[in-house]
């Protein structure tokens, strides 16, 4: 009866354990940013309870290339995408996007309106 006791006592501990690890366990989360033609750099920081937790950054490899994709692991929680776009001879331009984790399938920021330059 004992060892009864002990088995349930430890699948019911294995569980538990389990459940934590699974709630702060890293995920893989797909990213794609859509782009003006003539962006030729992105920069991404994201932004975790005031600290960044990892870092991207990409050049176009086609000034055409309307679409960068990639991913990144993180943590589950509430994340603030700090973007910045480079144009050739242009002003950087600052975006701010939030991403859940974990997101299920592709998270897609659409950055178009964000790399218009002002007229």
């Amino acid at each position: 009866m004992r060892r009864r006791i002990a088995t349930v006592v430890a699948i019911i501990g294995a569980v538990l354990v389990g459940n934590h690890l699974a709630s702060v366990w890293p995920r893989t989360v797909e990213l794609a940013y859509a782009l003006d033609p003539g962006i030729d750099e992105l920069d991404v920081d994201f932004i975790h309870e005031g600290e960044a937790v990892a870092s991207a950054r990409f050049r176009q490899p086609d000034e055409k290339s309307i679409l960068i994709r990639h991913s990144v692991r993180l943590q589950p929680g509430e994340y603030e995408a700090r973007i910045t776009l480079y144009r050739p001879g242009g002003p950087a331009v600052e975006h701010q996007r939030v991403l859940l984790v974990p997101a299920k399938g592709l998270t897609r920021f659409d950055l178009k309106e964000a790399t218009k330059q002002p007229k």
